[in-house]
């Protein structure tokens, strides 16, 4: 244990201490949003009932911000009447999570290395790569509490997906990823964003990868080895940025900001009028708004 401790100070200080200089110097240089594919997308969102009071706010953003054609929004989450509710009052499609893969989040049973049980966290992933979602080739997932301010391209009009980056470095994810594929992820920026455009053909090499060897599924193949890791946490925003093919890709500084005090929520005007700078804005607790 002494060895990933002192590995985990290492490598955050050096790689952590890249990033932040990285993606300070690329700030200098804004990059212009590129332009939109005609190809429709399809909009993923896991959520649970705690996420609805800010959900609309995300919905707007998504509608006003999303230079893709969006084809369908869905819901996946539990079969709890509010979220359902909401869903039919919006024009989404509601997706019992517990159809996706065959099995709920009670099934899996993930205790991080402080005793918490962060099932919920670790089954969100899985339905985020799990491909099974939605009617086109690509889908955008988004956090619930994640709001588009200014226009986002996800899917070019050359065929490239668009990567939002930042500069978090947290060493777990990169020991679990190391442990699924074999190799540690060395790169300049991270791919935590609060938002990813997956390709359901990528999604399908990606399962294939964590399949090889192995004779259980790629999703217990990640349960398993998040399991057996010895800091127990996983990525599936790391996981997939890194595979991706260098050449299909294109990478911009999400440029956000997290809003944590205040007291009370603005509309979407209000947000947009405040923090129009800024490409989003995410606030975990958005009763608390600066």
């Amino acid at each position: 244990m002494n060895y990933f401790y002192y590995r985990k100070k290492l490598y955050t200080f050096i790689f952590g201490t890249w990033r932040s200089v990285v993606y300070d110097i690329r700030s200098l240089f804004p990059t212009k949003m590129p332009n939109a594919g005609t190809i429709p997308i399809d909009i993923v969102i896991p959520i649970i009932d705690k996420d609805l009071d800010i959900l609309p706010f995300c919905l707007e953003g998504l509608r006003k911000n999303c230079n893709n054609i969006i084809d369908n929004i869905y819901l996946v989450a539990p079969p709890h009447q509010p979220i359902i509710d909401l869903a039919n009052q919006n024009g989404l499609i509601f997706v019992d999570e517990n159809l996706v893969l065959g099995y709920s989040v009670k099934d899996i049973n993930c205790i991080d290395r402080s005793g918490n049980n962060i099932s919920g966290w670790i089954f969100q992933q899985l339905l985020k790569l799990s491909g099974c979602v939605g009617s086109n080739r690509y889908y955008v997932t988004i956090d619930a509490d994640h709001i588009l301010m200014r226009p986002h391209t996800f899917v070019t009009d050359k065929g490239k997906s668009v990567f939002y980056v930042s500069k978090e470095y947290y060493y777990p994810y990169y020991i679990t990823q190391e442990a699924l594929t074999g190799h540690f992820p060395f790169q300049h920026l991270s791919y935590i964003a609060h938002k990813m455009v997956f390709d359901k053909n990528q999604i399908q090499i990606l399962h294939k990868i964590l399949e090889s060897g192995k004779k259980k599924s790629w999703d217990q193949v990640i349960i398993d080895t998040f399991k057996q890791t010895p800091m127990g946490s996983f990525s599936e925003f790391e996981l997939y940025g890194h595979l991706y093919p260098a050449s299909h890709k294109k990478r911009i500084l999400w440029q956000q900001k997290e809003l944590r005090k205040g007291s009370s929520v603005l509309s979407f005007e209000g947000l947009s009028a405040r923090y129009s700078s800024f490409l989003s804005i995410t606030f975990p607790d958005y009763r608390k708004i600066k």
